[in-house]
């Protein structure tokens, strides 16, 4: 098959899978900050993104809190005084009904990543592909373009000494 051909292939998939980023930025259902959240001091550390996001240890995907894992926190008022915002939570439950985070950034039907091999077998940090999640104040409105650069993780294989072989990540 000639490379222009393969190309195209790729091209046709990519977009056919919605491996482009969205237009217009989805709407979350609440307004939530990663800042805030990470400076949360538990008993014996700060909270953590795995607190948060089931199966980034162990599993390929990291979820999105569901409704319940942020009443883990936000069943009794926060803060003092508690804001206004940190009771939309609650109020979310009392409302009942659907609730789910949007999940801004996908991978093609081809591709496919492993977030436990990358956070505990190779022991990236989040921020290593997220960037400094630290520091956002909202949800993610557009995917972070690391995350949708084939480009960036070869490049992050090569440094690192892992696989760039296609069957590596193209299944």
């Amino acid at each position: 098959m000639s490379r222009a051909l393969v190309v195209a292939v790729v091209a046709v998939v990519a977009v056919a899978t919605g491996c482009r980023a969205p237009r217009q930025a989805p709407p979350q259902p609440l307004p939530f900050s990663h800042a805030l959240h990470l400076q949360v001091e538990l008993a014996d550390r700060k909270l953590t993104c795995t607190d948060c996001h089931a199966g980034v240890e162990r599993g390929a995907h990291a979820g999105l809190p569901s409704l319940q894992t942020c009443l883990r926190c936000h069943m009794r008022p926060q803060g003092d005084p508690p804001t206004e915002r940190e009771g939309l939570v609650r109020a979310a439950a009392a409302a009942g009904g659907a609730f789910r985070w949007i999940q801004v950034t996908r991978n093609p039907g081809h591709v496919f990543f492993s977030h436990a091999a990358h956070v505990s077998l190779a022991k990236l940090p989040c921020t290593e592909c997220h960037g400094d999640v630290a520091q956002w104040r909202e949800p993610p409105r557009l995917p972070v373009a690391k995350l949708t650069s084939m480009r960036a993780c070869m490049s992050c294989h090569r440094t690192r000494g892992a696989s760039n072989s296609c069957e590596t990540c193209h299944q």
